[in-house]
């Protein structure tokens, strides 16, 4: 049961950097105004589609998970302070809960791994 959980849970948190990530691609050209209103500069927006894509795949796959993990939660914490503080009101502080709550989430798995039931475990992948 234990590695059933830890699978859907990893497969949940996955879901929703990878989502993120391919929205903001397919989106690419919007977001440079979004994203320029937290006063990122241009060349770091490739950066955050990958740094989202990429560890939303890894966890997906459970390839390198405890890195990708504390990624995840680095950006969760980056963004929660930068972006969903900045303005203010309540559904700014309900994102900004989102992200904190999303943040435990990544730390449990950086504490446990992916668990047996992934790629990582099968091909003895270090911090899998």
């Amino acid at each position: 049961m234990q590695n059933l959980l830890m699978l859907v849970g990893r497969i949940m948190l996955a879901a929703m950097m990878f989502w993120t990530g391919y929205g903001r691609i397919l989106s690419f050209t919007s977001i440079h105004n979004y994203v320029n209103d937290w006063g990122v500069p241009h060349a770091f927006k490739p950066i955050i589609i990958l740094w989202e894509v990429g560890a939303g795949l890894l966890l997906l796959l459970g390839i390198y998970t405890k890195p990708a993990a504390l990624a995840a939660a680095l950006f969760c914490v980056v963004s929660g302070f930068a972006v969903h503080l900045y303005d203010g009101g309540e559904l700014q502080l309900i994102d900004f809960m989102k992200n904190m709550a999303l943040t435990g989430g990544f730390l449990y798995v950086a504490a446990f791994g992916a668990g047996d039931w992934s790629f990582g475990k099968k091909y003895k992948l270090k911090w899998s």
